[in-house]
């Protein structure tokens, strides 16, 4: 019986720990779907966060799964409340026509968290490459 006391107490407690963690919390989920663009177009998507929990979190290196992809965040430590953005820099210039799901690991104070780029590179047109902003929720 102490046993089984025990071990719901450590779950109980766990999960009281875990809720309080100083963590990111996106405000429109993890994936952000970019539509269609052209082949040699820019896409910058921001993921938009705020920081939860009761400690100071700092970003400590966002590091893309590809050349293609350049991270921009913010390099200050941040108290909990503060609400900033990562942004990914989709550069379409080498890439292939057709679907493309890019990603970057965010490495941090909290727990690891990853966002992913999804959409499709079309062919090469004749018009001049183009930058385009491109928020989560904006779709």
């Amino acid at each position: 019986m102490k046993n089984i006391l025990l071990l719901l107490s450590l779950l109980v407690f766990g999960h009281v720990a875990r809720a309080q963690e100083t963590r990111i919390e996106t405000m429109s989920g993890d994936t952000l779907n970019f539509g269609t663009c052209n082949l040699g177009d820019t896409i910058e998507a921001v993921f938009a966060f705020v920081v939860k929990g009761t400690k100071k979190l700092l970003i400590r290196q966002v590091h893309p799964g590809c050349q293609c992809t350049v991270p921009m965040y913010p390099k200050d430590s941040m108290p909990p409340g503060t609400k900033d953005s990562i942004v990914l820099a989709l550069h379409t210039r080498n890439l292939h026509a057709g679907p493309v799901e890019k990603f970057a690991i965010v490495i941090n104070t909290g727990p690891e968290r990853i966002f992913y780029l999804k959409g499709e590179i079309m062919g090469h047109g004749l018009a001049p490459p183009k930058r385009r902003v491109v928020r989560a929720g904006d779709l």
